[in-house]
């Protein structure tokens, strides 16, 4: 059984929804931000980072990408992901990682400057310029849906979506702003909070309905 090492509306959402779509057994370790920043996690994720997914083996998996790409992978019959190895199964790929090492680090720096001129008095400078990468990022997004969708793997529903819903959540200024300016990414986070399978785990997160990032 798996265990998801999770915290509410952090960066373990994506997997979290995904093993709910999926529906096989997990285990939920729910966590507060101190235990996330305990000596004691780092044994389980080096940088003490949320998401970490423990395996059937004892070992663990970071990263909220890799651990997609992972479970859709190891439970392809379920239909999150194309045929692995097919052409549309490189495009999910590329989709997934396009999210995840930019967007995803892009949101991280509108919020949080992590240090990265905080003390030359850049914070502010550096957040508004990731802000408006943000926007861009998310524009090329909306361009996929207008042109290839509903779902950013076309007509199939995938967990790109779920990944894509976890990103908007956070998005800045708010997400609010976010789907106003990007209709077709609405439509699909709209499509995301309706499916039965994911409502506990909405709640759970205090997604269900559409809201802000609190920071």
């Amino acid at each position: 059984m798996y265990k998801l090492y999770n915290v509410k509306r952090w960066g373990s959402m994506a997997p979290h929804f995904v093993l709910e779509e999926l529906g096989v057994p997990y285990q939920n370790i729910w966590m507060a931000a101190e235990q996330v920043s305990a000596p004691e996690f780092k044994e389980v994720s080096p940088l003490g980072y949320i998401p970490a997914l423990g395996l059937v083996d004892g070992r663990a998996m970071i990263e909220s990408g890799a651990i997609v790409a992972f479970l859709t992978l190891a439970h392809a019959d379920k239909g999150l992901c194309p045929e692995p190895g097919s052409a549309d199964h490189a495009v999910f790929l590329s989709w997934l990682h396009f999210m995840s090492t930019n967007i995803y680090p892009a949101i991280s720096l509108s919020h949080n400057d992590y240090g990265y001129g905080r003390d030359a008095g850049h914070g502010a400078h550096i957040a508004a310029v990731a802000e408006q990468k943000c926007h861009d990022l998310f524009g090329i997004v909306e361009r996929r849906l207008i042109e290839d969708g509903p779902y950013v793997m076309g007509e199939s529903f995938s967990a790109l979506d779920l990944y894509l819903f976890m990103l908007t959540i956070w998005a800045p200024p708010t997400e609010a702003q976010l789907l106003a300016a990007f209709p077709a990414i609405a439509r699909l986070a709209a499509d995301v909070r309706a499916r039965p399978k994911l409502k506990a785990a909405l709640e759970a997160h205090g997604v269900m309905e559409l809201g802000s990032y609190p920071g």
